[in-house]
């Protein structure tokens, strides 16, 4: 399964260190391509989640990502807590990523927000 990356902006929750990896997400265009904060989604070409850009102003979708300091101590055991962030998109601009505090996702790479995009 092919994922975006989102690379910056995330601090691991237990030992405060950067996620140098990034955190992969499944939004727009779907071709391994790497983003910034700030960064315009792209929309072209046929592998797009979802199939259209949608018209709605806020998307925010789930994203995987480990914590890259093997000193972490939560490092070994750190699932489910420091691997799942949300990636917020605001005017197709990537606007935040923060470590996600919610229930057990419904399903891999769940879009969150708008509800009528979560079925996706």
């Amino acid at each position: 399964m092919s994922f975006n990356t989102l690379e910056g902006g995330l601090v691991c929750p237990h030992c405060k260190a950067e996620i140098i990896s990034g955190v992969g997400f499944r939004l727009g265009t779907i071709a391994s391509l790497r983003y910034k904060i700030g960064d315009s989604l792209s929309w072209e070409g046929e592998n797009c989640r979802p199939a259209t850009r949608p018209q709605t102003k806020e998307i925010k979708t789930l994203g995987y990502y480990n914590c890259d300091n093997i000193k972490c101590s939560s490092w070994q055991d750190c699932y489910p807590d420091v691997q799942v962030a949300v990636v917020t998109v605001a005017n197709d601009k990537i606007a935040s990523v923060e470590p996600y505090q919610g229930p057990e996702p419904a399903k891999e790479f769940q879009i969150l927000e708008p509800a009528e995009l979560a079925a996706l």
